[in-house]
């Protein structure tokens, strides 16, 4: 996979596309600055979380290119201005202990500003880490029971198995409605044990933690709801509470405004126009997406801007070629 990025470097394919494709600038889209964790073994829980010097080096190939990294209400200014320098904002979701232990000490060294979009309930250990918690339990069973929402069997056998039994799970929690998700979550605590509290404390933020990310002036911290639920699953009134309280509690915990907002999972299947809608109804100055793409001067509404999300195999050639304005261009060409 490199070695086709890096030949479509070297036939200067970044270089023709840039000026067509890569807009002002783009927001690159992470979760985790650690190492890779031993106990988790889906993709779906290694995207999107990168070890620490793999951070670094992309901070310095940004630097090295001259592209400057900015806050969104930077880029937000720049949209609408001249052309000017490329730009890059980041991003962070969900609110993982490591964005304090060890993002915070990067950004604060590198003077960059990033944006954290913090899920309150997820702090708090109230709304379950699901995603960490089937990756538990469908490693350890041969078989499972889960209401899907129908009472499913699912085999988890052997690798492949597991793997198939992962992603339908992951598929039914990301498109059902919260009434018919609940008893999911109900089955892993009392069927298999799983401790969301334990969980919790292990992989989020409390708030003292994310009190001191506050505090630091080149951190923002976003609203990501409350419970990080599918939104375009929730009725008109439970999707907008979702976000407008998330806000709330946020500003009520830290003591500054928060002015932008991530839509969780943040899909076509997950975000779709009267989502949009209400972010922009509710006040919010942007709300982010992971629909791959660069911000375009004349592009989409702030309020469904694209990221690129970064993950472990994003080496310098697949940077370029995201800001450059392709997308993985291996990921392109396999389907």
């Amino acid at each position: 996979m490199s070695g086709l990025k890096d030949l479509l470097l070297r036939l200067g394919i970044a270089k023709v596309a840039r000026p067509l494709l890569g807009g002002a600038g783009v927001i690159l889209v992470f979760h985790r600055i650690r190492p890779h964790d031993p106990s988790l073994h889906f993709d779906a829980n290694h995207r999107n979380s990168i070890p620490p010097e793999q951070f670094i080096a992309l901070l310095d190939i940004l630097a090295a290119d001259g592209v400057e990294v900015v806050s969104l209400d930077e880029a937000l200014l720049r949209l609408q201005g001249p052309p000017g320098r490329r730009f890059v904002c980041l991003g962070f979701d969900d609110g993982y202990r490591d964005n304090n232990e060890t993002l915070l000490p990067i950004i604060t060294a590198r003077r960059i500003p990033v944006t954290i979009y913090v899920v309150p309930g997820l702090i708090d250990g109230t709304a379950p880490l699901w995603w960490y918690a089937l990756d538990e339990v469908i490693m350890r069973e041969a078989t499972l029971r889960l209401p899907m929402p129908e009472e499913t069997t699912l085999d988890t056998g052997d690798a492949a198995a597991k793997q198939r039994a992962f992603d339908q799970a992951m598929h039914f929690m990301l498109t059902a409605a919260p009434s018919e998700t609940a008893p999911m979550v109900a089955a892993l605590a009392g069927r298999y044990g799983v401790d969301f509290a334990s969980l919790a404390s292990r992989h989020m933020m409390d708030w003292p933690m994310l009190r001191q990310l506050a505090g630091c002036p080149l951190v923002e911290i976003g609203a990501h709801t409350m419970t990080h639920p599918a939104l375009a699953a929730l009725d008109a009134a439970a999707a907008a509470a979702e976000m407008s309280e998330s806000r709330a509690r946020l500003e009520r915990e830290t003591g500054r405004r928060v002015h932008h907002f991530a839509y969780p999972y943040g899909t076509k299947r997950t975000v779709g126009a009267r989502e949009i809608r209400m972010a922009a109804e509710l006040g919010f100055r942007t709300a982010v997406t992971t629909a791959p793409g660069n911000l375009m001067r004349r592009g989409r509404s702030p309020h469904e801007w694209p990221r690129h999300g970064i993950g472990p195999g994003d080496d310098a050639a697949a940077l370029r070629l995201k800001l450059a304005g392709i997308r993985n261009p291996l990921h392109a060409f396999g389907r």
